[in-house]
């Protein structure tokens, strides 16, 4: 095949050339692209709106347009327009990766789902990847997509086994448009994902209790596989509809090294429900780790909780900012929680650290920190400013299944500060450690095992080590 452009413009009647270019087009644009794309290996996508239905893609393309200038838009809201652009889809391809689809360069495109003329509709996604390797997609817009602005998956058939590998996404922006749709980026099975300088926002539902947000990791399957992920320079914005999340990380189908290692780096979370969640499995230190890094990232104004670690193994956060503005803002949630309480089966986080991080102004529901339940955890080298509550609270333990517990803590040169008072005059109500029930504060009796300990840790005189009458006793002597 030729190596030279073929524009699409080419492909597609003269008649109508006029009104793609002015964007007034109604015409069926998806053949003349698909021929396109048939006949080349560099197919150009001139700036104009484009309707279209599903358009396949194959190995070696690359397809490229002007910028956001250049648009895809879905041509109706029937099954023909269920995809708008697709490696396989159905159970398509194999499940080896050496017959994968490769080596698709995807960029400069806006795709737009209509999702404000259409409504949501959960299958119906602007990009469907399956079974497909090397991959990459750059400065793309997904714009007002109905389900997924982007689909990497394991077929759109239930139980099939498919892989993907090695996959880039990188300087795009996906755009909800009015909250009426599911995920920007879903990922159910990639093994080597990069997202880097990428923007969500205005995503969510109201209607949906989970799964919904800018990315979500979900595998269906043992089979599935997603790790040696990377996020990167990102930003999640307005991700605030109940239940939404910035990120969302899945461990229950791991099975040995199918899952886990992932990084968040130098990321923006603003004006999330939650910033990054979790639905986990119950773990223990024999099981593999999810391998969780969070660091240098910024999550302000979070509805609910920050950073909810759950019941993962391996949990690293550094060098994070945790805040609220105004100090105090919001209807109160924890900055990071561990452990988790689901179907009457505790799920306690195993061999967390967290150093080095900021937290300001959190008005927590538990603690700025709150534990549920924690096999391993190091908390150090953290600082507390203005905490309109507590600093680090323990819950007492009331599980059904009793297997909820709190052991080998370490909490060591922290730095707690009080600098605000409140309209009355009266100090922030801010205390160091504190005891919870139903996650409540409480005056409760906690006694940490003696792999336990709290030392060096700098408590500005008037804030209370511990809140409310309770006692916090840990075991071990530093």
């Amino acid at each position: 095949m030729p190596d030279t452009p073929a524009n699409v413009l080419d492909f597609l009647p003269k008649e109508e050339h006029a009104a793609i270019r002015a964007g007034r087009s109604s015409y069926d644009c998806t053949a003349g692209i698909q021929k396109a794309i048939d006949g080349s290996r560099r197919v150009l996508i001139p700036a104009g709106v484009y309707p279209v239905k599903q358009i396949n893609l194959r190995s070696g393309l690359e397809l490229y347009g002007e910028g956001a200038s250049s648009e895809l838009r879905s041509f109706d809201d029937t099954l023909a327009s269920e995809f708008m652009l697709a490696t396989y889809i159905k159970d398509g391809g194999t499940p080896r990766v050496a017959d994968n689809m490769r080596d698709i360069h995807l960029h400069d495109l806006k795709l737009n789902g209509r999702v404000g003329e259409f409504g949501y509709a959960q299958y119906y996604y602007l990009l469907a990847v399956n079974a497909t390797s090397d991959l990459t997609v750059e400065r793309m817009t997904f714009f007002g997509f109905r389900g997924d602005g982007m689909y990497v998956g394991s077929g759109t058939k239930s139980n099939t086994e498919r892989h993907n590998e090695r996959v880039t996404v990188r300087d795009c922006i996906f755009d909800g448009a009015v909250k009426d749709n599911r995920n920007g980026l879903s990922i159910i099975d990639c093994d080597g994902l990069l997202v880097e300088n990428c923007t969500f926002r205005n995503i969510g539902n109201a209607k949906l209790s989970r799964s919904v947000g800018g990315i979500d990791f979900e595998p269906d399957h043992d089979f599935s596989v997603y790790r040696n992920v990377t996020i990167r320079r990102c930003n999640f914005i307005d991700i605030d509809t109940v239940n939404t999340a910035g990120i969302t990380f899945f461990n229950g189908h791991q099975k040995g090294g199918n899952i886990g290692n992932w990084q968040v780096l130098d990321c923006q979370f603003r004006n999330c429900y939650w910033g990054i969640d979790s639905s986990t499995r119950p773990k223990t230190a024999a099981d593999t780790p999810d391998n969780l890094t969070v660091r240098n990232c910024h999550f302000l104004n979070s509805v609910r909780t920050d950073l909810a670690i759950k019941g993962l193994s391996g949990a690293r956060v550094m060098g994070c900012i945790f805040e609220r503005s105004p100090p105090g803002n919001g209807p109160g949630g924890d900055a990071i929680r561990l452990g988790d309480m689901a179907s009457a089966r505790s799920r306690n986080a195993v061999n967390a650290v967290i150093t080095g991080n900021t937290f300001i102004g959190v008005r927590p529901q538990m603690g700025a920190i709150g534990v549920l339940g924690v096999s391993g955890l190091v908390v150090a080298g953290n600082t507390f400013s203005d905490i309109y509550g507590t600093c680090i609270n323990f819950s007492e333990d009331e599980s059904a299944d009793s297997a909820r517990h709190i052991g080998s803590v370490v909490i060591s040169g922290n730095t707690v500060r009080r600098t605000r008072t409140l309209a009355t005059g009266r100090p922030v109500p801010m205390a160091f450690l504190s005891t919870g029930k139903k996650l409540q504060l409480s005056k409760g009796d906690v006694r940490l095992d003696a792999q336990s300990f709290e030392y060096d840790n700098k408590v500005d005189a008037g804030v209370p080590r511990v809140a409310n009458g309770a006692a916090v006793e840990f075991g071990g002597k530093p």
